[in-house]
């Protein structure tokens, strides 16, 4: 089962209001914040993200296929997602189940269920972007971990903090919004200094003291692909998730 079957759906861009995060002083330089106290800011504020419940619209592009569907989510780090699709008129669509240990994938057009361990490989096949499953969730809550060390660099670019690190081969790159204390832009370089992957969050929400962008994209330039999340709807440390599901009777299984 593949996300082709979405195809028909619509895809919805609705807004959301929050409140602010503690504002801090435009920045110019990197004098008055040591990267270590930038980093350990930047984890903090991610952990203070338990749990998340949305409602919002998903799409991806890629060379063969492409397709759009509203959805319903429900969120626990570090291990547990639950996305309900639903395609045009509110039809429904199926869901994705996700967790450490395995997926369950449901396309109800198709009456198939996919299952198995979420391996890079397993994943794949049901979504086209080559995700693993810490980046999944990173993508439906904006959240981007910063690593432990001293950074390759430290800069301001754009307004906002840069930490390069050493990642393989290559180098990854964190820009940190100053207001929110949270990654906006995260790149993906090789060895030639090539954009491998880039993840972009903006539209941050804030409730009592967490914060989570409306809106991510995430991109693989050199391979056509593209997904795009934006919430509607969206409600921060939510209480009394559900991730319960059920596949009717008859529905056609196969696993990986």
């Amino acid at each position: 089962m593949t996300w082709k079957m979405l195809r028909p759906a619509l895809l919805l861009a609705a807004g959301a209001a929050g409140l602010s995060c503690t504002t801090h002083t435009a920045i110019t330089d990197v004098s008055g914040m040591p990267s270590g106290v930038l980093a350990t800011r930047v984890r903090e504020r991610g952990a203070g993200l338990i749990t998340m419940a949305g409602q919002g619209s998903v799409s991806f592009e890629s060379p063969d296929r492409a397709g759009s569907a509203f959805f319903e989510l429900a969120l626990r780090k570090p291990d547990s997602l639950l996305v309900t699709l639903r395609g045009p008129f509110g039809i429904g669509a199926g869901f994705l189940f996700l967790s450490r240990e395995r997926y369950v994938m449901y396309n109800s057009m198709d009456n198939r269920v996919v299952s198995g361990v979420p391996s890079a490989s397993a994943i794949r096949s049901v979504i086209p972007l080559d995700l693993t499953f810490d980046q999944i969730m990173d993508a439906f809550t904006g959240g981007f971990p910063v690593p432990a060390g001293d950074p390759l660099r430290y800069a301001v670019d754009d307004g906002k903090y840069l930490l390069v690190y050493p990642k393989g081969e290559g180098t990854e790159s964190f820009w940190i919004d100053p207001e929110y204390d949270l990654v906006v832009r995260y790149e993906l370089h090789d060895a030639a200094g090539s954009v491998l992957m880039r993840e972009e969050s903006s539209q941050i929400v804030t409730q009592d003291r967490s914060c989570a962008p409306r809106h991510v994209t995430v991109d693989f330039p050199d391979e056509g692909r593209h997904l795009s999340i934006h919430y509607s709807t969206l409600d921060l440390n939510a209480e009394d998730l559900s991730f319960s599901y059920s596949v009717p009777a008859g529905a056609r299984t196969s696993a990986r």
